[in-house]
């Protein structure tokens, strides 16, 4: 390893100094003043003629004409009054008998509905190892749809956990309703996993 390191540097100075060498040799040499002063000098010419410029009128096109509109039939009413042609009926409703059969919460009640599941950003390191997994989240859903209060519950590996959370965080619920009124709904639970693409 000595012998090719010192087998490099003495063949590096040596091209070194031929280089500089062959430098000075072409900047030493005498210049002749003479010759410069009579540089020969070129004319150019045009060969070809410019064109002359033609204006363009733009050729104005006609355009067919849209075919005339259909007439609109007319229609025609009769001097008569329209009271005097229809039957007048005054239907009774009885309200009160009616709403006391129904029950004012009655297909009110609901369960949550997903609206956006913002999937999970795969951590860098898991990516840059190739490794996949899930995480087993339990949250609350709010009145307002939002999310609260995720924790872990089970996980394949410690890496996936702080992604899995971000992301469940940012999901968004129509809350559940109950009588009529949205509620929390608490222990939700659901599985997020992780997978490499192929």
């Amino acid at each position: 390893m000595i012998i090719r390191l010192n087998i490099a540097l003495i063949f590096g100075a040596l091209l070194t100094v031929a280089m500089f060498w062959v430098m000075w040799k072409l900047i030493s040499g005498p210049i002749d003043a003479a010759s410069m002063r009579t540089a020969t000098r070129i004319e150019f010419t045009r060969m070809r003629k410019d064109t002359e410029v033609a204006s363009k009128r733009e050729q104005k096109v006609e355009r067919e004409r849209p075919p005339p509109a259909p007439e609109v039939p007319r229609m025609a009413f009769s001097s008569g009054s329209v009271e005097s042609n229809v039957a007048t009926l005054t239907p009774t409703v009885d309200a009160g008998s009616a709403m006391s059969k129904m029950s004012l919460s009655a297909g009110s009640d609901r369960d949550t509905i997903p609206l956006v599941r913002v999937p999970p950003d795969y951590p860098q390191r898991a990516l840059s190892r190739g490794l996949e997994g899930w995480v087993q989240v339990q949250f609350t859903i709010t009145g307002t749809g939002s999310v609260k209060d995720a924790v872990v519950v089970k996980s394949s590996s410690k890496i996936f956990e702080e992604a899995a959370l971000k992301s469940i965080l940012r999901w968004r619920y129509n809350p559940k309703i109950e009588g009529g009124v949205a509620v929390d709904r608490v222990g939700v639970q659901t599985i997020i996993r992780f997978a490499l693409e192929n």
